[in-house]
């Protein structure tokens, strides 16, 4: 009787194993199987781009992706300062401190400690700005965006665009889509505009202010309509 028992438990583990080999061969055919398509498809690719280099083979429209690729080219360049420069006078300094400190006690008074750091922070770029040179820049137009500090924009980012001067000054506002920066503030030659209008308005569309703010003119200058660039 134990030896009937150990022959079926033989034959048992016999026909496992054989189970077993089977599903491993199988799986070795299966992977020689997909290794041999791949690499029939490889050579059929290397075939085909052979045949196209050889002008064997004549692409038609519908072959070539459909997908256009733009080159960052160079279209114009100018450099300015980065900000604009407002001369700054000792007098008048100490008259907008003077009404800054008499803001800045009221609010400790009513304890705005957060606003009186603001003021405070402000009055010291006020102060640094009025008696520090501003860098030169370069901006350039590409046939991407709109480069400038060496940081691109690319069209699709940018919203609308427009001018105005101020003291002479040229800007240059270009807004964009962003949360931040909101605007790119770039400062200009009178003699660039033309040139810089033509390239932009074929991508952007030129800002419509029929009434411009207070605290815009006073920023940027007088708005320059459509009509007078």
């Amino acid at each position: 009787m134990a030896i009937d028992t150990k022959k079926t438990i033989k034959a048992e583990f016999s026909d496992i194993m054989n189970i077993l080999s089977g599903e491993m061969q199988l799986r070795e055919r299966e992977e020689k199987l997909t290794k041999l398509k791949e690499e029939a498809k490889r050579k059929q690719k290397v075939e085909f781009r052979k045949k196209i280099a050889e002008k064997d083979i004549v692409l038609e429209e519908s072959d070539i992706p459909a997908k256009r690729v733009i080159q960052n080219i160079k279209l114009f360049e100018w450099e300015s300062p980065e900000r604009y420069k407002f001369e700054f006078k000792s007098k008048n300094f100490w008259i907008i401190l003077s009404i800054s400190l008499l803001f800045v006690l009221f609010l400790a008074i009513l304890e705005q400690y957060y606003l009186m750091a603001a003021i405070i922070s402000l009055l010291f770029f006020v102060y640094v700005a009025g008696t520090n040179k501003p860098l030169k820049v370069k901006h350039k137009i590409t046939a991407r965006g709109v480069d400038t500090g060496g940081k691109l924009y690319e069209w699709f980012v940018l919203d609308a665009f427009w001018f105005s001067i101020k003291n002479g000054q040229y800007f240059l506002i270009v807004e964009t889509k962003l949360r931040y920066p909101r605007s790119l503030i770039l400062l200009l030659d009178g003699a660039d505009k033309d040139a810089i209008f033509i390239l932009l308005q074929e991508k952007v569309l030129y800002r419509d202010i029929r009434k411009q703010s207070k605290l815009d003119s006073m920023t940027y200058g007088e708005y320059i309509p459509f009509e007078e660039i």
